[in-house]
C-alpha cells in the first residue's frame, strides 16, 4: 500500500512538471520566457499580453511602446514579485491596474509620462519594498497614496514636476530607507513631513525651489546618513534660514554633493544662498540678523538742514533687501555725493538715489543748501 501511495505521488509530480514545462514553452508573441526563473520578457510591445504565465514570478515590460494599460492587465498574476514598466509611453495608470498584485516586491514606473496616480492605486502592494516613479510628469500625489505600503524601502520621486507633497504623505513608510525628490519644483515642505521616518538613511532634496525647511524638519531622522541639499532658493535674508543653517553646522558630515564627483565626502560649504555664494551654514543670527528677527518699525530722516523726508521700513524688510543691492547703493550714495559736490560748488545736504527694481537705471538728486 504504501509503494503504491509513494507510485502515485511520483507520477503526480511528473506529470504536474510537465505540465508546468509544457505550459512555460508556449510563450506570448513577441515575448521570452524562463521557466526556471518564472520569468517573462516583452519586446516591441504596445499592449500587455492577456496570456502571461499565471504563474510568473518576474515579468519585464520594459523598452516597449506602451501607452496605456487596460485595468486588468495583470490580473490573475497574484505570484509576481517584480514588474517593470520603465521607458514605456504610460500616461495614466487606470484605477485597480495592480489590484491582484499581492505578492509584487518590485513596482518599476520610471520614464514614462504619468501625470497623475488615483488616490489608491498602490493599495493592494502590502509587499512592496521598492517603487520608482521618477523621470515622469507628476505635479502633485494624491493624500494617502502611499498608506498602504508599511514594507517599502526605496521611494523614487525625483524628477518630476512636483510643487508640493501633502502633509502626511510619508507618514506610514516607517521603514523606509531612502527617499529621492530631487529635481523637483518644491518651493516649500509641510511641518512633520519626514517626523515619521524613523529608518531613513539617504533623503535627496537638490535642485528644487526650496526657500527654507520647517523648522526641526530633520530632527526624527536619527538614522540620517546622507542629505543633498545644494542648488535651491535658500533664503538667506530670511530669519526662516536659521535653523536650516544651524542644522548643517552641526551635521556637515551627512550633507554631500553629486556635482562635486566625490559623492560620499561631505560638502556642507556647497549648500549656497540664493543670488550669491555665501554658504548658508555661515549664516548666523548674529552676524546677519543683528537687529534681531521679529518685524518693528524705526523711522529714518534726512539732516533737518534740508527738506525733511521720513522713510519707514521693517527691519523684516530690511533683512529681505539682498546683500548685493544694499552694496550698491552705499556704493552709488558715496560717488553720488562727490559727484554732486563737483558739479555744485555749494554744501551737499542730502543725496537722494532710487534704483529702480531690475532696471540698471540710477536717479540722482542734488539738494543744496541755500547761501
Amino acid at each position: 500500500m504504501e509503494r503504491w501511495f509513494s507510485r502515485i505521488t511520483m507520477f503526480w509530480m511528473l506529470f504536474l512538471g510537465e505540465v508546468q514545462s509544457q505550459d512555460w514553452t508556449k510563450c506570448s508573441t513577441g515575448c521570452t520566457c524562463d521557466g526556471n526563473k518564472m520569468s517573462v520578457t516583452c519586446n516591441g510591445l504596445k499592449n500587455v499580453p492577456n496570456d502571461i504565465q499565471k504563474d510568473a514570478k518576474k515579468l519585464d515590460l520594459k523598452y516597449n511602446s506602451l501607452s496605456k494599460l487596460d485595468p486588468t492587465a495583470f490580473h490573475g498574476l497574484n505570484k509576481l514579485t517584480n514588474l517593470d514598466l520603465q521607458w514605456n509611453k504610460l500616461q495614466a495608470l487606470p484605477v485597480g491596474v495592480f489590484d491582484h498584485l499581492v505578492s509584487l516586491d518590485k513596482l518599476v514606473l520610471n520614464q514614462n509620462q504619468l501625470k497623475s496616480l488615483p488616490p489608491k492605486i498602490f493599495d493592494s502592494l502590502t509587499k512592496l519594498t521598492w517603487l520608482n516613479l521618477e523621470r515622469n510628469k507628476l505635479q502633485s500625489l494624491p493624500n494617502g497614496v502611499f498608506h498602504n505600503l508599511p514594507l517599502l524601502k526605496e521611494l523614487h520621486l525625483n524628477n518630476n514636476q512636483l510643487r508640493r507633497v501633502p502633509e502626511g504623505v510619508f507618514d506610514k513608510l516607517t521603514q523606509l530607507g531612502t527617499l529621492y525628490l530631487n529635481d523637483n519644483q518644491l518651493k516649500s515642505l509641510p511641518d512633520g513631513v519626514f517626523d515619521k521616518l524613523s529608518q531613513l538613511q539617504k533623503l535627496y532634496l537638490h535642485e528644487n525651489q526650496l526657500r527654507s525647511v520647517p523648522d526641526k524638519a530633520f530632527e526624527k531622522l536619527s538614522k540620517l546618513e546622507t542629505i543633498t541639499l545644494y542648488a535651491n532658493d535658500w533664503d538667506c535674508e530670511s530669519c526662516d534660514i536659521l535653523y536650516l543653517s544651524q542644522w548643517i553646522r552641526v551635521n556637515a558630515e551627512k550633507v554631500k554633493n553629486f556635482l562635486t564627483g566625490q559623492n560620499d565626502l561631505p560638502d556642507p560649504d556647497g549648500v549656497t544662498c540664493q543670488g550669491t555664494m555665501e554658504s548658508v551654514n555661515k549664516i548666523t543670527k548674529e552676524n546677519t540678523f543683528q537687529a534681531g528677527c521679529p518685524t518693528t518699525t524705526q523711522q529714518m530722516a534726512t539732516s533737518p538742514a534740508s527738506t525733511t523726508t521720513t522713510e519707514t521700513m521693517t527691519v523684516r524688510e530690511k533683512q529681505t533687501k539682498p546683500r548685493m543691492k544694499i552694496f550698491q547703493e552705499e556704493l552709488f550714495s558715496k560717488a553720488s555725493i562727490f559727484f554732486c559736490q563737483v558739479i555744485f560748488t555749494q554744501h551737499v545736504s542730502l543725496v537722494v538715489i532710487h534704483i529702480l527694481a531690475e532696471i540698471p537705471l540710477l536717479h540722482i538728486v542734488c539738494v543744496v543748501r541755500k547761501p
